[in-house]
């Protein structure tokens, strides 16, 4: 595990919280990150990013997988090195192969299927303030209005996540998986 010494502000544990917040840490043990420990700072926040992000993680029909293939569109869109390397072993829990996350890792999108594809170039362009009207589009297209707004507000979410993390030099919870992930 990487320490605290890079980053911007002290790592809370959960004895540092508020009575009243220091449930947060117990959640499906997601407190223990140091996402979480860098946030704790503003633990009222840290409540409703975290019931935002989970609302955001069941908007719109994107299955797991879908969703995952987004949120690393996103990651590598914004060379976001903690939220790829979280989202790494997630993703192939959600059946996401090696071989696929090394070509989302090159922005290679040849060889999935044409919603993935949509979805991915979509998330991506959120992330980089690039959304054309095609790509908008092509997303609806593949899903519904719903999912579209859904799939914009995770994207956004994902932004958010990278560029606090980035701001405050958040370290890894542990060695990086790597951008292009081996077997």
């Amino acid at each position: 595990m990487e320490t605290d010494e890079t980053a911007r502000v002290p790592l809370l544990d959960q004895s540092d919280l508020p009575e009243e917040y220091r449930y947060l840490f117990d959640e499906d043990v997601l407190g223990k990150l140091n996402l979480f420990r860098a946030m704790g700072h503003v633990p009222r926040a840290m409540q409703a990013y975290m019931r935002f992000g989970t609302a955001l993680w069941n908007a719109g029909d994107l299955s797991t997988r879908e969703r995952e293939l987004a949120i690393l569109a996103v990651a590598r869109s914004c060379r976001a090195r903690y939220e790829w390397h979280q989202h790494v072993r997630i993703g192939q829990e959600a059946g996401i192969s090696v071989e696929e996350l090394r070509h989302i890792a090159r922005a290679d999108d040849t060889p999935f299927p044409e919603r993935e594809q949509a979805i991915m170039r979509y998330a991506a362009a959120v992330a980089s303030g690039t959304v054309t009207g095609p790509l908008f589009e092509a997303a609806e297209t593949v899903t519904d209005t719903e999912t579209v707004v859904g799939l914009t507000l995770l994207a956004g979410h994902y932004l958010l996540t990278a560029r606090f993390l980035d701001a405050l030099s958040v370290p890894l919870d542990d060695p990086f998986a790597g951008w292009l992930p081996e077997a």
